[in-house]
């Protein structure tokens, strides 16, 4: 028999969260927008005081774990941590961490490619590791990976950050592919310019560089951004939101943009 959904009874179910990077951005707006549709989140970031307040300030039985993803032994470690601190085995998993270690190849570091892949995707594949089949076995699961436009492309200075966000994208198809029949859908979601404090840094440091205002920075970083604006954290968190519904059952192996309208296949 499967396992009852809250699709039959019109009811949705609380599920048990983890969500990596949710001490700010966009990882804490995904983890916003589940705990007030009523689910367990175990918000998960290097930064303990950001974690503890995005906890408190989602309630519904939040919690707030520190974890560094440079390290792949507690990277190990964060499943089973978040299953005892939420009292029972996670249902879903959201990656949002990430770093964006940008520079010339000829200049960027072999540690900062090695740091971006560590944390943007071997810590996603380590933890998907101990979570994914655990869903599977409980026939029911739902795994978000935040990805990038540079999933999809690149340009210069990006080559850390576009191969690791590139690798993000094939790892979330391939665990798509490999738990399809067993209740447990993996799917992408791919931003465009989202306003956090990431891409405000980014703008801050380009306008520093380029003797520019950080108003004239942001509107040429928009100009390939149709909608005119930068998404906001709540739009991508409704997103998400959806994707680990009960309705997305049908819905895996996506890569799902939310860019105001710049990238069209």
């Amino acid at each position: 028999m499967s396992p009852d959904t809250g699709l039959r009874s019109g009811k949705a179910v609380a599920r048990r969260v983890l969500v990596t990077g949710g001490g700010r951005g966009i990882g804490r707006g995904i983890g916003e927008a589940l705990a007030v549709r009523g689910h367990h989140v175990a918000f998960a970031s290097r930064t303990a005081s950001e974690v503890l307040a995005a906890a408190a300030e989602a309630g519904n039985g939040a919690v707030g774990l520190a974890v560094d993803l440079d390290d792949l032994g507690a990277a190990a470690e964060l499943g089973p941590r978040a299953a005892h601190a939420l009292d029972g085995p996670i249902d879903v998993y959201v990656h949002a961490a990430g770093i964006a270690a940008n520079g010339a190849i000829g200049r960027l570091t072999l540690d900062d490619w090695e740091r971006s892949f560590r944390i943007n995707v071997t810590s996603a594949f380590v933890i998907a590791s101990e979570l994914a089949p655990g869903m599977a076995a409980a026939g029911w699961g739902r795994i978000v990976t935040v990805c990038s436009l540079y999933s999809r492309f690149a340009v210069g200075h990006t080559a850390a950050y576009a191969s690791s966000k590139h690798a993000l994208l094939g790892l979330t198809r391939v665990l798509a592919a490999e738990f399809v029949t067993q209740g447990v859908t993996a799917n992408a979601i791919v931003p465009g310019f989202v306003d956090t404090e990431m891409v405000r840094g980014e703008v801050a440091k380009a306008a520093e560089a380029r003797g520019l205002t950080e108003e004239e920075v942001l509107e040429r970083f928009l100009r390939p951004q149709p909608i005119g604006r930068m998404v906001s954290v709540a739009e991508v968190g409704t997103l998400a939101a959806y994707l680990c519904s009960e309705a997305a059952a049908p819905i895996t192996g996506q890569a799902i943009d939310i860019d105001g309208g710049w990238y069209q296949a």
